[in-house]
């Protein structure tokens, strides 16, 4: 399972009672008037962080980590978040709503997500006045998330699947049971990642929620392990041959778009977890998804590039990354 569920993330959206949702926030002291609450509330538990006069560059890498949003960087006049220590529970401040507290963690952990964030998320229950409504629960700036205002899901890498063309079929079945399939943005349609949610949070309990994502997740990792037993029977050698040739593309590059990069790096990815392949230190082929975004490149080289840079300079960091690392395909 480790190898198909990347990992597990728990939303909570709240907003404060007679305050206008961030969108009509226009008193800056109101909106200030968020982040002071929270910090009342948490105090040193976590770190805070205020978005405006932050640099461009910056923000492009808090995004790129998953730690803040582009709802929440398109209000940083106003915008901020608070983080843990470790970064896997962050408060956004005046992102879509007033408060959306996250709990995001490695691997196959939607139970423990919504523990540690239940515990935040009653500290703020218990101090603010928040929105909620008898009848249909808490009240959020988007009617889509009226009710529990809980949005769980789970990443996950479905190589197999996608190779048989299996993923619609599959996407259609779950919507029937209230769960949403779709490729994870970050990575694009190439990556082979997918995230399963939950469709509603109007009617239903926050337990609710967490048991049928579960029940969904554990559907897909038995299709995903079939189809991967399948492939292996059938196509081994055409998946061995696909692998061999996307590493060799990617230590042998002047120039790598994004999206190339990341289909090379998915399908080498699917020749590990089948075995096909290995790889030394074999962490550095997901460190790489990251690691190839424009911003960390930006970072990384201390320089603002261009688009054709960018595609050099990324060519140069994922060479010079996978050179050498390959130990054998296994035929």
């Amino acid at each position: 399972m480790e190898s198909i569920i990347i990992s597990s993330k728990v939303r909570l959206a709240r907003n404060i009672q007679e305050l206008p949702f961030p969108n009509k926030l226009s008193d800056f002291e109101n909106a200030k008037g968020v982040a002071k609450a929270i910090y009342e509330i948490f105090g040193d538990e976590f770190t805070y962080t205020s978005l405006k006069n932050m640099p461009q560059q910056k923000q492009m890498l808090l995004l790129a980590k998953g730690i803040i949003t582009n709802a929440l960087s398109d209000n940083k006049d106003i915008a901020s978040f608070a983080s843990n220590p470790d970064k896997n529970i962050v408060i956004l401040i005046n992102e879509d709503d007033h408060i959306r507290e996250i709990c995001k963690l490695s691997g196959y952990n939607l139970d423990l997500c919504y523990d540690r964030l239940n515990k935040v998320d009653n500290k703020i229950l218990n101090k603010l006045d928040i929105s909620y409504s008898k009848n249909l629960g808490f009240l959020t700036s988007s009617p889509k998330n009226v009710g529990t205002a809980m949005k769980a899901s789970v990443e996950l890498f479905l190589p197999a699947l996608n190779f048989n063309n299996a993923i619609e079929q599959i996407s259609q079945s779950l919507l029937q049971s209230g769960l949403i399939l779709k490729n994870d943005e970050t990575y694009g349609k190439d990556g082979y990642f997918y995230i399963l949610h939950n469709k509603y949070t109007l009617g239903l309990s926050e337990s609710d929620i967490i048991n049928a994502v579960k029940k969904g997740a554990q559907v897909l990792v038995d299709l995903e392990q079939k189809a991967r037993k399948t492939l292996l029977d059938v196509n081994k050698t055409v998946i061995m041959d696909m692998c061999l040739r996307s590493y060799g593309i990617l230590t042998n590059s002047y120039i790598l778009p994004y999206d190339e990069c990341i289909e090379k790096l998915s399908k080498i990815r699917f020749g590990m977890v089948l075995g096909l392949v290995k790889i030394k230190n074999p962490s550095i082929i997901d460190d790489l998804f990251y690691q190839t975004n424009l911003a960390h490149l930006q970072d990384y080289y201390s320089l603002e590039l261009n688009s054709i840079e960018e595609k050099i300079f990324r060519a140069k960091f994922v060479m010079e990354s996978l050179e050498n690392k390959l130990i054998k395909g296994v035929r």
